[in-house]
């Protein structure tokens, strides 16, 4: 196409000018289509580097998780009596047995009336009545211009409007007659905290009668847990207490108190052995990782971008020194993670064998959990460290290749759009060039045809 939007296609020449100018584009292309190949391949290693650093973060994840030795033992509760008590052990808690008694669970106060036949007869008229929650009174008021009408269910709603932490509401039994009614109200703060009663300030008898039946039938009181911990009376708003006994929650469910129920916290070896278990499996990945990298293909070359890569063997020698390194634990038997069950193939992959690790953390949990958990020269912290240096988002060792390859992407697109526009010239130049030409060669057969005829006998 010319810049004037003729197409030339060898009209007086008889040549196929756009094949000749196309087979020309496509050679003068070539370099293009290197630079757009070799961009391609950066982008795809760093992209690569991306997943390598995700990989090697949630390694780093996983260290930490082992890196003190709270950290690194799971620990579990035991109750002797889960009818009385059950419990709940965090890391943070220290094998030992307690002996607890539960004299009291802890309760939100309820108290109900008498039964009404009707729930919406106003025969409590106009009255005032103090609602005391916790030591505080708080008037209601019912009856004429209130809002509120002098019924079961407008002392309800009175109550609720109050927003206090008492809700009450009216209750239908199903019993026929004049007990079918009753005004409920219960405490929404458990413990000592929720206690409350009605005081009446102005209204008729049937409001004090009211009154007077709901502070009488309490269902149920507003106390505090009441236990026994070895020997000592403690009281808790709540019947979850995890305050107690450290990293332990107790969940108190009935009363006993005659037996006390024994609490024993000891080592949790299963849970240990998930963890450790999640760290080799996300430590096989970076193996993985990089032996993929460096696999051939069918021909013998190299199949991936970063076969042969300076910076992943670097990887991978430093993470196979620091977990095939030895630690002080302070028993000899357990200085290297094989003594306790973690193996390492020619490749740098890891094997657990959980039956010898849980049988070495029976022996000597302090000297396994030291293993990862040893303060700068367990395997935990080193490997932390060591991955910081890698994944750091300033000055990591992957943020440089990364940044290096942004550097190299950027100057080759800067190529291509340089190529691109020479292609873009040269093009409009063949273009010119073959229309000048067909325009010569039909002005030129136009001279043969008019020198032909001037040549011709007449007749």
């Amino acid at each position: 196409m010319s810049s004037a939007g003729i197409s030339f296609g060898g009209l007086g020449s008889g040549l196929d000018t756009r094949a000749i100018i196309s087979a020309l584009m496509a050679v003068e292309r070539r370099p293009i289509a290197a630079l757009a190949s070799k961009k391609a391949s950066l982008n795809s290693s760093k992209n690569l580097f991306g997943d390598l650093k995700k990989l090697l973060s949630d390694l780093d994840t996983k260290a930490q998780t082992l890196r003190t030795t709270t950290d690194f033992l799971e620990m579990k509760a035991a109750s002797s009596d889960e009818d009385v008590l059950t419990a709940r052990a965090g890391s943070t808690a220290t094998p030992g047995s307690y002996q607890i008694k539960v004299l009291a669970l802890a309760s939100s106060q309820v108290s109900v009336s008498n039964g009404r036949a009707a729930k919406d007869d106003p025969v409590f008229g106009d009255g005032t009545f103090f609602l005391n929650v916790n030591g505080t009174d708080h008037p209601i008021d019912i009856g004429a211009g209130t809002g509120y009408a002098s019924t079961l269910d407008g002392i309800a709603q009175a109550i609720r409007d109050q927003g206090l932490d008492v809700t009450a509401e009216v209750v239908d039994t199903g019993q026929a007659g004049a007990s079918r009614y009753q005004l409920a109200l219960r405490s929404t703060t458990v413990g000592s905290a929720g206690t409350f009663s009605l005081t009446l300030d102005s209204g008729n008898a049937a409001l004090g009668t009211l009154i007077t039946e709901v502070n009488a039938n309490q269902r149920a009181p507003g106390q505090d847990a009441h236990v026994l911990y070895n020997g000592v009376d403690v009281y808790r708003s709540s019947n979850s207490v995890g305050d107690l006994i450290p990293g332990v929650t107790l969940d108190l469910k009935s009363v006993d108190a005659v037996n006390p129920v024994s609490v024993t916290i000891t080592t949790d070896a299963e849970e240990t052995s998930k963890k450790i278990k999640d760290f080799v499996d996300t430590y096989n990945k970076v193996v993985d990782f990089v032996k993929t990298q460096n696999e051939l293909d069918a021909d013998g070359g190299a199949k991936n971008p970063l076969f042969g890569d300076g910076t992943l063997r670097s990887i991978r020698s430093s993470l196979r020194s620091i977990v095939g390194g030895s630690v002080a634990t302070g028993n000899s038997a357990v200085t290297l993670l094989a003594n306790a069950g973690i193996t390492s193939d020619r490749e740098g992959k890891l094997t657990f064998n959980q039956s010898k690790f849980e049988e070495k953390l029976g022996v000597d949990e302090q000297a396994v959990a030291s293993l990862f958990s040893a303060t700068d020269v367990g395997i935990a912290a080193k490997l932390s460290t060591q991955l910081a240096a890698y994944t750091s988002s300033v000055d990591g060792i992957i943020k440089t290749r990364q940044d290096g390859f942004d550097r190299m992407i950027k100057d080759a697109q800067r190529r291509i759009d340089q190529g691109e526009q020479r292609l873009a010239r040269f093009e409009q130049n063949l273009e010119q060039r073959y229309a000048n030409l067909e325009t010569q060669i039909a002005r030129l057969q136009g001279q043969g045809s008019a020198l032909s005829g001037i040549s011709s006998p007449r007749r």
